[in-house]
């Protein structure tokens, strides 16, 4: 067995910081930011109707959160556009500080003062509150892609008989357990750890799925990696009978009940908002459960808030605007110029897709109560900040994917004019193989 490593003249020019043209704009890049578009003004509306009455209540402002969430979402544009000019070939340079950066700061943060019985914010006086673990999810998807991207494809040589037998079995075996799994996933272990002492077990999963998806994407493992993912599922209920040494965690499982009695009270009032809107809602605006009787109506619980104002209608229209973003998104990051800007997009849209998936399924008692944010809904300036800041990648690697496209397709067209020359002045050849030569008058004929 040997390992091909072919380097080929990289489309989008010499690495620099800023691209001043990262490439032309596709209409499917300028319809997923259309997309984009319209569920920030959509959550922003939101969070304004579920927030107004606790910001009053608390704050003595009803605008209190949405002014600071239309601060955060004003400046995310503008971070949105910086990140599109960023070259993604230059901040993969620098993921191995980014990921000690990140593990310095989850340490610090379990030296700072408790919030809600859970250390996850890093607290300096002067500074707004920073939620490390958003910064850690989009330093795992750079790392995890770049790691992926970097597994090399195995190339037989030698006779047909030197395919087959045990030592090209144990090559083919350390190729997809060690080069493609293992390697990758060492470094999530730390990170986990670091999140277990929080404790943050809801960023534990994302950090797994986010991870899991870039790799299953990139085929990382083939058949090992599809049947180590159902030997987890099939090891969940075991690991969950196991888990009252948690007493955190436990807390979060003893109310994940169908019976009403037993079932935490931010699962019971938002399965009440979801009830009372029924299939129209009660109108924007008009939410009872949102007056104080729906704990974190503001964050983890929003999606309650709109199922209760829009109804089963609305609730199904965010849900559809998020998957036609997943959609665009990872169209967008299939056409990308390159196998780490695609599995960056693939870990980017992954992020969104799971975050979605949870906070909707919390909210309707089908997963327990993780404390997961709707993107572009919840409050939370660092989450947004960081969010738009990933769109902005999204929007690079569309355009360098386009600018790459057209240089593959510039090139292609010139060889086949070299090749369609090459064939116009080569002399036909005859049955004996001579070139023919074309006959010449004589002069004066």
């Amino acid at each position: 067995m040997a390992v091909a490593r072919r380097r080929r003249p990289d489309p989008n020019g010499p690495v620099v910081v800023f691209q001043r043209d990262p490439g032309p704009w596709t209409p499917l890049t300028i319809s997923w930011l259309a997309t984009l578009g319209l569920i920030v003004v959509f959550g922003l509306v939101m969070l304004f109707s579920a927030s107004y009455t606790t910001g009053y209540l608390r704050m003595g402002d009803s605008y209190h959160y949405i002014k600071s969430q239309a601060f955060y979402a004003l400046i995310g544009v503008g971070v949105m556009f910086l990140f599109s000019y960023f070259d993604l070939r230059f901040i993969r340079k620098f993921v191995w500080a980014g990921y000690i950066i990140s593990l310095v700061l989850l340490v610090a943060v379990l030296f700072c003062e408790p919030l809600n019985g859970c250390r996850r914010w890093l607290n300096i006086k002067g500074l707004p509150t920073l939620q490390v673990s958003e910064l850690v999810k989009f330093e795992m998807i750079l790392l995890t892609a770049h790691l992926a991207s970097r597994t090399p494809r195995r190339v037989w040589q030698g006779p047909p008989d030197a395919r087959r037998g045990v030592g090209n079995f144990g090559g083919w075996l350390y190729q997809k357990i060690v080069r493609e799994l293992a390697v990758p996933l060492l470094p999530l272990l730390p990170v986990v750890v670091l999140l277990a002492f929080e404790p943050h077990m809801s960023g534990i999963v994302l950090m797994c799925a986010i991870v899991g998806s870039i790799l299953l994407l990139n085929g990382s493992g083939g058949v090992i990696t599809y049947g180590g993912a159902l030997a987890a599922i099939a090891l969940l209920e075991t690991v969950l009978s196991h888990i009252d040494a948690i007493p955190y965690l436990q807390e979060r499982l003893d109310g994940w009940t169908s019976d009403l009695d037993k079932m935490t009270d931010q699962t019971l009032q938002s399965l009440y908002a979801i009830g009372s809107g029924g299939l129209t809602g009660l109108g924007l605006g008009n939410s009872v459960e949102k007056q104080l009787w729906l704990p974190e109506c503001t964050n983890d619980f929003i999606f309650s808030v709109v199922c209760e104002e829009l109804g089963f209608v609305g609730a199904v229209a965010v849900i559809l605007l998020f998957v036609l973003l997943l959609v665009q998104g990872f169209l967008i990051a299939f056409q990308a110029g390159d196998r780490f800007s695609t599995l960056v997009g693939v870990g980017i849209m992954a992020q969104v897709g799971w975050q979605v998936f949870c906070n909707v399924a919390v909210v309707t008692n089908t997963l327990p109560n993780t404390g997961i944010s709707l993107p572009f809904f919840s409050s939370g300036g660092t989450s947004l900040l960081l969010l738009m800041a990933e769109m902005g990648v999204m929007i690079h690697i569309g355009r360098s994917g386009a600018k790459a496209a057209e240089v593959r397709r510039a090139a292609r067209e010139a060889a086949e004019e070299r090749e369609k020359a090459r064939r116009d002045t080569r002399p036909p050849i005859t049955l004996d193989g001579v070139p023919r030569q074309t006959p010449t008058r004589p002069a004066g004929l």
